[in-house]
């Protein structure tokens, strides 16, 4: 398990759980249901399980050769960047934690803008992992 980076067995829960928060959201403003406190549950759930994923990418950063850090730096920019982004629709939505009201446009638009960096971020690992060979056991 130790030469296993553990980084990519993270992602997944918070990737999950960011990006279905933001289909509620579209599903919400399509009047598909009504219920404000999903959204901000599965968004505070994706950032806990992002800082433990941002945690595991730190240790398995240390171990990246030379050439793979510039791009390893564009990824963390983008899931930063993202992660943030959630942090702010949450507490835009903090209201609706409490069952006292909707999420504001803010929360809403900064929600979709935050997928859609989340959605580079995730490619952007993808391609330090397959494209740069980051994490494998051979390189």
């Amino acid at each position: 398990m130790a030469a296993h980076p553990i980084h990519p067995a993270l992602v997944h829960f918070p990737l999950g759980l960011l990006l279905s928060a933001t289909l509620v959201d579209v599903g919400q403003l399509a009047g598909l249901w009504a219920e404000p406190r999903l959204a901000a549950l599965l968004i505070a759930g994706g950032l806990v399980g992002g800082l433990a994923a941002m945690a595991a990418g730190l240790y398995d950063f240390s171990r990246l050769t030379d050439a793979q850090v510039p791009h390893a730096l564009r990824h963390m920019a983008a899931v930063g960047t993202a992660w943030l982004g959630y942090a702010a629709a949450l507490y835009l939505r903090r209201d609706a934690l409490t069952g006292e009201g909707g999420p504001s446009t803010a929360s809403l638009a900064t929600s979709i803008a935050s997928a859609l960096v989340l959605g580079l971020g995730g490619w952007l690992g993808g391609e330090l992992v397959y494209r740069y060979g980051a994490g494998r056991l051979d390189s």
